[in-house]
Order: structure tokens, then sequence, then C-alpha cells
């Protein structure tokens, strides 16, 4: 016979598989469009739903069920509707779109990719890109846009390399309606629907879009002259894939081609060692994971001290260095750097 102290230890030892199903649940009611059905109208049926969408009555009811118990979903009578809690989570799709629609493949490798030899895990690029983007909005974008300021004739033609879906290019587009933009994604998938973003937002004069990566830009014979590059958690891709020679032959080959380009960088600090920082809520929340995801997928996270360091012996002179504001993420993990080429 056990005694009644297990049932307690089996709660808090099967609590993590509770939010694994809650987290990747919340990804589905956001990737099928069962929360923009349900967000912001009367309480609807089950049958009406699954009609609209096109789905199975009976496992749809179970889902939203399954939903109601984690209160994210409320129901009256046979009707459904999103809790004040479950329309709150509508400010953090992003994270969900890129944390598991992107990446939640990468974590199941895990276990057969610690072996030797085993390669690299796999990932979603595309929603990767798309979730990065829309996470863009509440550090990136106000990050690169105030670093912007810092230079005195400001911007007039953007250069961002890796712009993943283009809603950080239609972002700045729009808040900057004299600016001209190219960018660059290597996802075919990616590129596909910043091509249909840019075109639904009205901004293809303005905007132009070509499928490679941010090395083979610099191998095509494109006469653009920006005043600003865009590197948006761009580096650690070449270093995980090219190493740091790849990462300073890159940089040399931006300098050459613009030597007077204003660079926007923006990087996350690998500081997992770092135990004051880690037991930060946002560091355990959504450092963590994103840390290990880092080792199984060629891109490697470096230190600010390692960046400073690199950017000293590449010739570039740090004008600026900014963190995210702290209301959002105080955490300082992620930096933003305005580089130029010095002399």
């Amino acid at each position: 016979m056990f005694n009644g102290a297990l049932e307690g230890r089996l709660i808090e030892a099967t609590h993590p598989i509770r939010q694994h199903v809650l987290a990747v649940a919340l990804y589905h009611l956001f990737d099928t469009g069962l929360f923009d059905a349900l967000n912001g109208v009367e309480p609807t049926t089950a049958a009406q739903c699954a009609e609209h969408l096109r789905m199975d009555e009976s496992k749809l009811t179970g889902f939203f069920k399954y939903l109601k118990v984690e209160g994210i979903i409320e129901e009256q009578g046979e009707t459904y509707m999103l809790t004040s809690k479950g329309q709150e989570y509508s400010d953090f799709r992003a994270w969900y779109i890129m944390l598991i629609g992107g990446y939640a493949n990468t974590f199941f490798q895990i276990g057969e990719k610690l072996y030797q030899n085993s390669g690299w895990a796999t990932r979603d690029a595309m929603k990767v890109g798309v979730g990065s983007c829309g996470i863009s909005h509440y550090d990136a974008i106000p990050l690169t846009s105030s670093l912007m300021k810092q230079v005195e004739n400001g911007c007039s033609k953007l250069l961002d390399l890796g712009c993943g879906n283009g809603m950080y290019l239609v972002e700045f587009c729009k808040q900057f309606p004299s600016i001209e933009a190219w960018g660059t994604e290597p996802s075919v998938g990616g590129y596909q629907e910043a091509k249909r973003l840019i075109q639904e937002s009205g901004l293809a004069e303005r905007v132009r879009i070509s499928n490679f990566g941010a090395i083979e830009f610099f191998e095509q014979d494109i006469d653009y002259e920006p005043d600003f590059i865009v590197l948006g958690f761009v580096l650690h891709e070449i270093l995980g894939q090219e190493g740091e020679d790849g990462v300073i032959q890159f940089l040399n080959t931006v300098t050459t081609r613009y030597p007077d380009i204003n660079m926007i960088i923006i990087e996350v600090d690998n500081r997992i060692d770092d135990p004051a920082i880690m037991r930060h809520g946002l560091s355990l929340a959504y450092y963590n994971p994103y840390y290990l995801l880092h080792y199984f997928t060629e891109q490697k996270l470096e230190t600010e001290s390692y960046w400073d360091n690199l950017f000293d012996r590449c010739g570039l002179e740090i004008v600026a260095k900014e963190s995210t504001d702290p209301n959002i993420d105080s955490t300082g993990l992620e930096i933003g750097y305005l580089l130029k080429k010095r002399g």
C-alpha cells in the first residue's frame, strides 16, 4: 500500500506534462483559426464552429471541454466562448508560433541528437520566422527604432537580412513613411508569406523581397545602397554554421560593400551559466528553453563580451548599445548594437 504522500508527489511530478499539453493546445487554438473564431464574438456552439471551420464536431467538443477545465474557454449551456484569461493569450500568440509551431519537433528530437555523429535537429523555419517577427513588435522593433534615432540623418533605405515573414519590414515602413526597404529570407515559406503580406499592406512599391540568405545576398549583383542594415538574430546562425571566421568574413563583406553603412545587430546574451539571471521568471519561462534549442539546431549563442570583442576585431565601433524595455523584458538578455566601421 502506498501512503497518501505519493499523490502529492505524483501531482507535482506530472505538472510539466499538464503544461506541455496546454502549450500545444494553445498553439492549435491559434493555428487552426479557432481562437479568432471565438475571440470577441457572441457565444457559439461547437456545431456552428465546426461547420465554419470544416471540423469534426465531436472532436472539437472534446477540445473545448479540455480548454474549459484549463480556464481558457467558458461553457454556457451548449455554447462556448473565450474567458478573459483566454483572451489575454492573444498578445502572446507569437511565442507559441515560434516555440511550439517552430521548435516542438526540435525538442522531441533532443534524445536522438544527444549521440555522437547524430547531426542537427530540424525546425520549421517558416513558423520560427513568423513567430520571431511577431515577437519583434515587443522587443526588436522598438530596439531598432531607438538605435536608428541615434543617427543624425536617420534612415532612408533599409536592408533586413533574414526578414522572416516581412512583418518587421511592414511595421517599419508604416512607422517611417519615407523609408524604402529590401528584405531577404532563405525560407521559401517565409519568403512567400512576406511577399503576400507586403502586397496586402500596399507596400509593394517600397519593399522588395528576395529568397536567399544573408551571405547569399552579397553574392548577387544587386543595385541597392542602404544606409542601414538590420541583422536580427542572424550572426549566431552564421556562427553556428560557418564558425567565427565565417562571421568575421561576413561582417567584412558588409563593410567592404557598404563602407558607410550603419549596422544594427540584435543578439541574445548567453548567460545560461549565470544562476542569478536564470532565476528570473522570464529566464525560466522563455530563455531557458530558447538556450536549449540552440545547442541542437546548428546555432551558437554567445556572450555580450564575446560580441563586443569580435566587433572590435572587425574594426567596428560600437556607437550605441541598448536592451529591451524593462516593462517588457527586464532580464537585459536581448542586446541591440548600433555599429559603424571605424575611420
